[in-house]
């Protein structure tokens, strides 16, 4: 134990003995973090990715239809709709106590000993555009962490009482006007001052009388949510609350001022505290916590989370093995690492595994378990081929686990247990709505309803935001792109954009702003999907237009990730696919995909897998196009590049070898009107042994996946 948590539980004036510097900074900063594995930094339980179907291989062209989902068959479950239990009523959420801004008669601690005056003098505002300078505060000649047990007696004189404490000395003076400054030695520093006073003051008039209003404080609460006190990280400063007349409403009185050395603790709670926004701000704070501690779990894991929420993937993954490797036994670790492992691409059974192993380590930590629980029902759902069933039983294993902590003491379990109930029910929705299930549409409705409420609930009782609404909107856009029309999105839709647009006008930073977008338009890119399907062009080609508006970033923006980019290319290709495939408009088609080819035209994949074929699926649409706009030369070239990807996928056994007889089809057609008989022959034997070729047991087609798009 610290010993200026000794001392500042000893002078804590309202006799919360057990309220401890050190703990009251851990406490608030497991409260924080335990809330939200769900990483509400954006686009990690709700992947920005769209929810877009893979694509068939189709002959003269683009993916467009409509995908058939596979029937339910006799004996396949029909899936009954979540129990509905009702949420609590929500609670009207406290008013904070009005902050006083009259001048007090006491003195500041800013004055000198020797200086007694009955007001506060205001001092000169800072100038906020300049960073604050990371330095310990000292009192009034002493500096906690630098000067000696020597300095203090020349500086202040003699102690007034010298106590031991819990192994800890402690030595009082008296510093006029402060009768009660009490100090704490490590060895020959001086480790901590507290002063404590006689009367409390107003926390912001006491910032200014120290000079610290150009310093972000953080608040510091207890396990339970409740104020104790206010940091400032650069200075190493602490305001103490006095006791608010009202459970839940700090009284924002300085009752006393705790001095240390700068230490990492309070830039990571002001990290994590504002994880959801501020990202440069956020990432600056770690980054000075690790430079102060540099096996500091706790900020190697949120600077992952930071990391991954700007979209910087690959530093994002290096930040959260160094996490664990500090913390190997820490399961919120483990299920944030797997997180963005799944996001950072190529690296899904290193996510499954490490989510498998924070499920077994959380039995303890039932809040931890069931976001673990959750996340494996995404990555199932997520997999290259997704098993939807077993996808389902974990997502409601999810539900299972995290009810009955939706009503715990603790705000941090209570809401981190809300929070998976929102995700796995939305999970669940998804499971069922891409699944081979019975009554589908039924369930889809009323397990979306479901999270609908239970957001509701989360915003009125414990602190919900509209990021929350918006992540409600979006991934159920995603699942009803598996039902392939069945469901009207419009609601969803028009809610999605409401809450979106709010939060981008809202973003603090322009790397927000420009993530909110993002993930606005790959919501409205499963709108486009999900009209596509029900044959409302128009909607379809409206959603379209404003997704990429959305999507396109700013000139002045930071560039798109390659994974990024490869989805607006997908995209351009589908709104050209609508014009092509459903309407016959070829040459509107091919103003799509001039844009698109320069997104798709190289491999996107870091491996041969099924998504490689698609790529290659997807150049071979583009090709039939071009050929009727009589492109002949860019036409082969789409029609060759796709069929070398789709050729590299067959030979990795992520495609069937049959796959490639549309595009041997296709270059034999115009290898025959360009008038090359001999190549065209040849094209068309090679098309007649991949129609023929016996598959091997391990190959899978993308076209036998739920949702895919149908043949034409």
């Amino acid at each position: 134990m610290r010993p200026s948590a000794i001392l500042f539980a000893k002078t804590w004036v309202f006799g919360v003995v057990s309220a401890l510097v050190l703990l009251a900074f851990l406490a608030a900063a497991s409260s924080l973090a335990e809330a939200d594995d769900a990483m509400r930094t954006k686009g990690v339980t709700s992947p920005t990715v769209s929810s877009e179907n893979p694509t068939s291989t189709f002959r003269m062209t683009a993916e467009s239809q409509a995908a058939t989902p596979a029937p339910a068959t006799p004996g396949e479950p029909t899936l009954a709709v979540p129990e509905d239990r009702a949420a609590q009523p929500p609670a009207t959420p406290p008013a904070p106590a009005p902050v006083s801004t009259t001048t007090t008669t006491e003195p500041s601690t800013a004055t000198s000993a020797a200086k007694s005056t009955d007001t506060l003098e205001p001092i000169a505002e800072p100038d906020p555009t300049v960073p604050p300078k990371v330095d310990t505060a000292g009192f009034n000649g002493v500096v906690p962490g630098r000067s000696t047990m020597a300095q203090v007696a020349k500086q202040w004189g003699p102690a007034k009482e010298t106590r031991e404490q819990d192994g800890v000395t402690i030595h009082r003076y008296v510093i006029k006007p402060f009768d009660q400054v009490e100090l704490v030695a490590s060895g020959d520093k001086v480790a901590s001052i507290v002063v404590r006073f006689e009367k409390a003051f107003p926390a912001k008039i006491m910032a200014e009388q120290l000079g610290l209003t150009n310093i972000r404080p953080v608040l510091v609460s207890n396990e339970l949510g409740d104020i104790l006190g206010q940091a400032f990280p650069e200075q190493g400063v602490m305001f103490a609350f006095q006791q608010g007349k009202q459970p839940g409403q700090p009284s924002m009185q300085v009752s006393q001022i705790v001095l240390e050395p700068v230490a990492a603790d309070p830039f990571v709670l002001r990290a994590e505290t504002n994880l959801a926004t501020n990202f440069k701000q956020n990432l600056h704070d770690l980054d000075e916590a690790i430079k102060l501690a540099p096996n500091h779990g706790r900020a190697h894991w949120l600077r992952s989370r930071v990391l991954a929420a700007m979209g910087r993937s690959d530093e994002a993954v290096e930040a959260s093995r160094r996490a664990i490797e500090i913390e190997g036994d820490n399961a919120r670790f483990r299920v944030s690492h797997a997180q963005i492992l799944s996001q950072a691409g190529g690296l899904h059974e290193e996510a499954v595994a490490e989510t498998a192993r924070a499920i077994a380590m959380s039995d303890s930590r039932p809040h931890v378990k069931a976001r673990a629980q959750c996340l494996m029902g995404d990555l199932l759902a997520d997999a290259p081929e997704p098993d939807w069933a077993t996808a389902l039983k974990f997502h409601m294993a999810a539900v299972k686990t995290a009810e009955p902590l939706a009503a715990d003491r603790h705000p941090a379990v209570r809401l981190a247990a809300k929070e998976v109930l929102i995700d796995a029910h939305l999970g669940a929705a998804n499971d069922i709505a891409w699944g081979r299930f019975g009554g589908k549409e039924k369930a889809v409705a009323e397990w979306t309803r479901r999270a609908s409420a239970l957001t509701d609930e989360l915003i009125a009782s414990d602190g919900g935001t509209k990021e929350h609404q918006f992540r409600v909107a979006s991934r159920t856009l995603g699942a009803l792109v598996g039902l392939q029309g069945k469901m009207d999105p419009t609601d969803w839709v028009r809610e999605a954009v409401r809450v979106g647009d709010e939060m981008i006008d809202a973003a603090p930073e322009a790397d927000e702003k420009q993530q909110m977008r993002w993930e606005l338009g790959m919501a409205l890119f499963n709108a486009v999907q999900i009209y596509q399907a029900r044959k409302q062009l128009d909607y379809a080609l409206e959603c379209g237009q404003e997704a990429t508006a959305y999507l396109e970033p700013a000139k002045e923006a930071a560039p798109l990730a390659p994974e990024q980019q490869y989805l607006l290319g997908r995209l351009y290709f589908r709104l050209g696919a609508i014009h092509a495939v459903n309407r016959g408009d070829h040459a509107s088609a091919v103003a799509w995909f001039d844009k698109a080819a320069g997104l798709l035209d190289a491999p996107f994949s870091k491996r041969p897998d099924a998504e490689l074929g698609r790529q290659g699926e997807t150049l071979v649409s583009m090709g039939v196009s071009y050929w009727e706009a009589n492109q002949q030369d860019k036409a082969m070239q789409l029609t060759r590049g796709g069929l070398a990807m789709m050729k590299e996928s067959v030979a990795a056994g992520a495609m069937t070898a049959g796959a490639l007889s549309v595009p041997y089809d296709n270059l034999a057609t115009m290898q025959k009107h360009l008038g090359h008989a001999e190549e065209a022959e040849q094209m068309t034997q090679l098309a007649n042994d991949a129609r023929t070729a016996r598959e091997p047991a391990n190959q899978t087609s993308t076209a036998k996946k739920p949702g895919e798009t149908i043949q034409r």
